[in-house]
């Protein structure tokens, strides 16, 4: 699902447009559960650059004879699909007090739609996951996106984007850092818009973007089968950002990013920090280093500046570092080692300050070109930087997908996840162990 920034590759021979900055995958990547879900997070770890020399890991290849062709319509190309799965959890509520085990089902369907033009693009994706918990409907969870996005090729080396998207959210324990005890712990409706521009001379690539967010908050039903209203929470989020690369040697890349990030809660009758109207910069830059037939090195740092209207004294300036390393065992294998110390203080959810420090390991191996398997462990320490809250996070999971045809695929995935978190009145811990199998139609 598109989710504020998606990493999703198109099929092949499916023309994109030139997006301003791409989320790169992050902690937990594909998890279902993902810690911190990377959508929810304003910044990306990493840039999207472009790399003069650039290597294919593993699990970057694509589906190549095992592609979904698609439909041919006029002159768009068509890729619908749906995927249903069923799958079990132990701890449907994410409760740290009482759990609940429930299998539960879902259904996917999703379509995109690509431009085959010669110059400029349009691309028109929608899909949806709707989650039924069989014996706990109040655990039953609806998401969706619709985007829309246009690219405009002005010159060979100037290109201009728009787009356009509304989603709904849910989320969780473990796709943010909300402690609440609830059937779904946010539900959230976004819609977006953006421009950007895209501009490429010889080893340089210059970009500049303009998004603006509004975020409302649903009410969430809580595991006694009341509601919470969550109003207090609506805002609007407006980030301004540029960035510049350069590749002194084919295998190099430098980049630098800035970015302003606006926050606008409107007349909240008691604000505080976490919906306080702030605005705050976030500088970055580093460099990609692509070691020909071994791997890849990304590493890069950064410093965070923000400020709350609710206390003029309360103010982040913390600096960041973050380290990618990506290691090609063979043509099938790739192996990634990741670290960082990062601040948060920019969550499409909220503006409380976070100190997260993670280390995260994941392996891909594809058995053959169609049968791919997938492990990835993570550990994860957060600190409210104005508070006693923390919380620390572990995950590991497994995955494997057979592709048997072009038009269907088979999947299963296994994670289990533990957290536990301290604030001012309570600590609690949680676990979850979830799995299950799925089944995708691609036409």
């Amino acid at each position: 699902m598109h989710t504020m920034w998606s990493n999703r590759i198109p099929p092949a021979g499916a023309r994109t447009c030139a997006s301003a900055l791409v989320l790169v995958c992050g902690i937990v990547g594909a998890q279902a559960q993902a810690q911190v879900a990377e959508s929810i997070l304003i910044q990306p770890d990493y840039p999207d650059i472009i790399t003069q020399y650039r290597q294919s890991a593993a699990n970057e290849q694509g589906d190549g004879d095992w592609q979904a062709q698609g439909t041919r319509v006029g002159s768009f190309n068509l890729y619908p699909r749906v995927r249903v799965g069923a799958s079990a959890t132990n701890n449907a509520y994410l409760s740290s007090i009482r759990k609940v085990a429930a299998p539960f089902v879902t259904i996917a369907p999703s379509v995109q739609a690509y431009s085959n033009w010669s110059r400029h693009s349009l691309a028109v994706t929608a899909d949806g996951n709707f989650a039924r918990y069989i014996g706990q409907p109040r655990r039953n969870e609806t998401s969706w996106a619709a985007r829309a996005e246009g690219g405009l090729d002005v010159t060979s080396a100037l290109s201009l984007t728009a787009a356009a998207d509304s989603t709904q959210l849910a989320l969780n324990r473990f796709s943010g850092d909300l402690t609440i005890d609830a059937a779904s712990v946010a539900i959230i409706r976004q819609n977006s818009v953006a421009v950007s521009g895209q501009y490429r001379a010889g080893r340089s690539r210059l970009l500049a973007s303009l998004e603006n967010f509004d975020l409302t908050y649903r009410r969430i039903l809580l595991s006694d089968g009341s509601l919470s209203d969550q109003s207090a929470r609506n805002h609007a989020v407006t980030r301004l950002s540029g960035q510049a690369e350069y590749s002194p040697a084919g295998t190099v890349t430098l980049f630098a990013q800035m970015a302003y990030i606006r926050f606008d809660y409107g007349n909240v009758p008691t604000p505080s920090v976490s919906t306080s109207d702030s605005n705050g910069i976030r500088a970055l830059a580093g460099l990609r280093w692509e070691v020909q037939g071994l791997g890849r090195l990304t590493l890069a740092g950064s410093y965070s500046h923000r400020t709350y209207a609710v206390n003029d004294r309360l103010r982040v300036n913390r600096p960041g570092a973050e380290a990618r390393v990506e290691i090609f065992a063979s043509p099938l294998t790739t192996i990634r080692l990741e670290a960082a110390d990062r601040t948060i203080d920019a969550r499409l959810i909220d503006v409380t300050p976070i100190r997260q420090r993670s280390a995260n390991v994941s392996v891909f191996h594809a058995l053959y070109r169609n049968v791919t398997l997938g492990l990835n462990a993570a550990v994860i320490r957060q600190k409210n930087l104005f508070s006693i809250q923390s919380s620390r996070i572990g995950n590991i999971g497994l995955n494997g997908r057979i592709l048997m045809s072009r038009n269907w695929e088979f999947g299963a995935q296994l994670n289990y996840s533990t957290r536990h978190s301290q604030n001012i009145v309570s600590n609690y811990t949680l676990q979850e162990l979830a799995g299950g199998i799925s089944a995708t139609l691609k036409l």
